[in-house]
């Protein structure tokens, strides 16, 4: 597949091929500074953070600034700036970096436009009344449905949805185009991929269903004789994007999807017959078009891409004359009600069809998937347990495969993730040698939902791995970035966060270009859970920030309460605590939340939190009970464990020493069910120690507190490492034994810069030290990110006295 490359003056970046050409010369440059160049041109729409930019190209964020200083200016000198005139690479003051030169952009396939003017980039088809699809975000094309009564566990804080996404349009097929089920051609290059624009409709408006509906059926049809072919609802992504836009549909269309040639279905009544023109829009600027009549339009549109084929130097796979038009006609038509998001529609079309029709297995895996996308889960399940029941592995490998996948998301819905893995191994095995690659890919992404769900974090890395290369054979963007946004969860969940973010942020760029607007919700909730792990919470409001335009347009529930319930973590972390309560008590009364899993009990967990820091023990010791009660799966497992350590801070705030020790007997045997998980052992084992602090068994305390720093280290995630040592630090330095305290309070120092809390720790050890100067720092430090927070009065906080001789 083509790929972008950027020309600014006599200089040519292209990235896949990691070259820097000044006019011929070809520079040689080190792998970071390469890295950095291109991460900063990439985004050049927006001023890039330092740490954005080190989690980027260095996977850490412990890189000193004297390195990445040293790496920029390189990257300057590359490209004929310096540090003084930053006429390519602005630096942002105490933020970051932006490229601000300007550049054009070519792709590798076409000849550098200050060489040659380009080629005319083909027009849209003509418009055509009431059958032009609407502008807005097709979120809901793609998206997973509202929930229903059941639980489910998601790959992270509802990031489920993108594994449920994956029931993709282009899986159903009608079933004339795959009876025989003869062994297809192997896939060619990516390179060679085609994308089919809707057709232009010329009839009444009853047909208006064809400008989608013949759309993909030309699709499916190039697709089974081995053509590689932009899905459907990529298309219509991009499509609706471009036209919301304001650009040229079929222009953005090629570009998103990466297609070098484009398709334009026509259809026209004319007289008794269907008059079907297919043109073949090519690379070169050549245009070829055939057409076909008949009295049928799925028949002659079939027939238009057989002759297609023909010039495409393929062959049309054989099909069964047994199969009744009927259901392949009902089957097109509901497709292009779901492409347009008209559940209702695709409904009414399946209950007026005649009942030998509706009994047919094809047309009741279509009713399934608009049961599951409409939310009524219960009825896609009873469908599909009838459809697996008639079709066999031998009789239909990839129908079979189509109505596993989706009982397997079903049960990732409904928690029984171990279910539903031999559910998706099998859909696996139906389809990975039958040239499946959409079908395949998408299995694989279902299987590694499931797999994290288990904590099998490995097998769902090499899923996600095989779901990657599936879908590149199948040209499916859209997938592809959905891929991409569940490695950045898996991230997330395994505590990589540093690695999570530059993968997230590329999907989120995809799912914008597309206006895949549930998808980007769901990234961007991802991307603020990164950076608040990150202690960058600065960041993360700023990433929040990014989204509040369209959140509005979040119709699901479950996606706009996960991204609300970030925000108010980050607004919390910079201090905004009006702003966070206002929003956790607005999550608290939405009464579409209350059935959405785990929800309800990180909302209960977050307010506990800042309950607890605003002195209502009381309330906080009420929504930390909550949020234990709520959150009992492993993958809530992290989230309950910090609801349990408030749930015993707020008991023995209260004076409650007695149910205290009670809760901590609990959480402690709890752990035991997770003894390989560092994330939750850390906060049992600060449980224990702040109980044994309290009841002033020092050494019982001591040993819990290093118990704790171990796992925070082994765990590895430096927001978590922060409240272990801002306990044990505090305590420490209470007792004065600041040698042990300067140790422990320096393996958080480095976020001293932009965390409240560990800069405010590091005030306490300068005062106790007496180190003036450096307390004044911190002090201002403190001050600078406290926000709405009250800094502490007390003794450790004070101006240090004065060391007499």
């Amino acid at each position: 597949m083509s790929h972008p490359v950027y020309l600014f003056g006599e200089y040519r970046v292209d990235p896949l091929a990691r070259e820097l050409h000044r006019g011929s010369e070809l520079l040689a440059l080190s792998p970071k500074v390469f890295d950095c160049l291109v991460y900063l041109i990439e985004h050049r729409d927006r001023a890039v953070g330092r740490d954005e930019l080190i989690a980027a190209v260095w996977g850490k964020l412990d890189v000193s600034d004297t390195l990445l200083g040293q790496t920029l200016l390189k990257a300057r000198r590359a490209v004929g700036d310096d540090g003084n005139e930053q006429n390519a690479i602005r630096t942002i003051p105490r933020f970051g970096y932006r490229w601000i030169r300007e550049l054009e952009t070519a792709r590798t396939d076409e000849p550098d436009p200050r060489e040659s003017a380009p080629s005319t980039p083909p027009s849209a088809p003509a418009a055509t009344t009431a059958t032009e699809p609407p502008a807005e975000a097709v979120a809901a094309t793609t998206a997973a449905p509202p929930a229903g009564p059941h639980r489910r566990v998601a790959i992270l804080a509802g990031a489920a949805a993108f594994v449920l996404a994956t029931l993709a349009l282009a899986w159903l097929l009608p079933p004339r185009g795959r009876d025989a089920l003869p062994p297809k051609p192997a896939q060619v290059a990516s390179n060679d991929a085609l994308v089919v624009l809707p057709a232009t409709v010329e009839s009444s408006e009853e047909w208006a269903w064809l400008r989608l509906g013949l759309m993909d059926l030309v699709a499916s049809r190039l697709r089974q004789a081995g053509q590689v072919v932009a899905p459907s609802d990529n298309v219509v992504a991009a499509w609706r994007t471009a036209s919301a836009g304001g650009g040229d549909p079929a222009t953005v269309v090629r570009s998103l999807t990466g297609a070098r040639e484009v398709i334009v279905p026509q259809v026209a009544r004319v007289a008794d017959d269907w008059l079907v023109q297919i043109e073949l829009r090519e690379n070169d600027g050549r245009r070829r078009t055939i057409e076909a009549r008949g009295s049928d339009p799925i028949e002659t549109a079939r027939n238009a891409s057989d002759q297609l084929l023909v010039l495409l130097g393929k062959s049309p796979v054989a099909t069964h004359d047994d199969v009744p038009v009927s259901v392949a006609g009902l089957l097109q038509r509901t497709e292009a009600s779901l492409l347009g998001d008209d559940f209702a529609t695709a409904r009414r079309l399946i209950e007026a069809a005649p009942a030998a029709v509706r009994a047919t297995p094809a047309i009741g895996v279509r009713l399934a998937q608009i049961d599951y996308r409409s939310g009524r889960l219960d009825a896609a399940r009873g469908t599909l347990e009838q459809v697996l029941a008639q079709v066999s592995a031998e009789t239909d490998p990839v129908l079979r495969a189509q109505a596993l996948h989706m009982l397997g998301a079903l049960a990732v819905r409904e928690d029984r993730s171990a279910d539903a893995v031999p559910i998706f191994e099998e859909a696996i095995r139906l389809t990975e040698s039958r040239h499946e690659p959409v079908v395949v890919g998408q299995a694989y992404t279902g299987l590694a939902a499931a797999l994290v769900n288990l904590w099998r974090f490995d097998e769902a890395a090499s899923a996600l791995a095989r779901a990657r290369i599936a879908l590149t054979l199948a040209n499916d963007t859209l997938s592809l970035a959905r891929v991409d946004a569940n490695e950045g969860i898996l991230n997330n969940n395994r505590g990589r966060h540093a690695e999570a973010l530059p993968v997230l942020q590329r999907a989120a760029d995809r799912f914008r270009h597309f206006g895949a607007l549930n998808d980007l919700a769901l990234t961007v909730t991802a991307q603020i859970k990164a950076q608040i792990a990150l202690l960058d919470a600065s960041g993360a409001v700023a990433t929040s920030e990014s989204l509040l335009p369209q959140r509005a347009q979040l119709v699901n529930a479950r996606t706009r309460g996960n991204f609300d319930l970030q925000r108010a973590r980050a607004l919390a972390a910079v201090g905004r605590l009006t702003d966070a309560r206002r929003l956790l008590d607005e999550l608290r009364r939405d009464a579409s939340l209350a059935d959405q899993a785990e929800l309800p009990g990180s909302i209960a967990a977050e307010s506990a939190r800042l309950q607890l820091a605003a002195g209502d023990a009381a309330q906080a010791a009420e929504s930390a009970r909550r949020a234990v009660a709520a959150l009992p799966t492993t993958d809530e497992a992290h989230v309950r464990a910090q609801a349990w350590l408030t749930l015993v801070r707020a008991l023995l705030a209260g004076g409650h020493a007695g149910d205290a020790r009670d809760q901590c007997a609990q959480f402690q045997q709890w752990t035991k069910e997770h003894g390989d998980m560092p994330s939750v052992i850390q906060f049992a084992r600060l449980a224990e120690a702040e109980l044994a602090r309290a009841a002033q068994r020092r050494e019982d305390a001591d040993r819990s507190f290093a118990a704790a720093f171990d796992e925070a280290e082994r765990w590895g995630v430096p927001h978590d490492l922060a409240i272990v040592v801002s306990s044990w630090g505090t305590s420490l330095i209470a007792d004065r034994e600041l040698d042990r305290a300067s140790e422990v309070v320096g393996r958080v120092a480095r976020w001293a810069e932009q965390d409240y809390d560990c800069a405010l720790l590091q005030a306490q050890l300068y005062g106790a030290l007496h180190q003036t100067d450096a307390w004044r720092a911190a002090l201002a430090r403190v001050r600078a990110l406290a926000g709405e927070r009250t800094v502490p009065s007390g003794a450790a906080i004070d101006e240090p006295a004065t060391r007499s001789g």
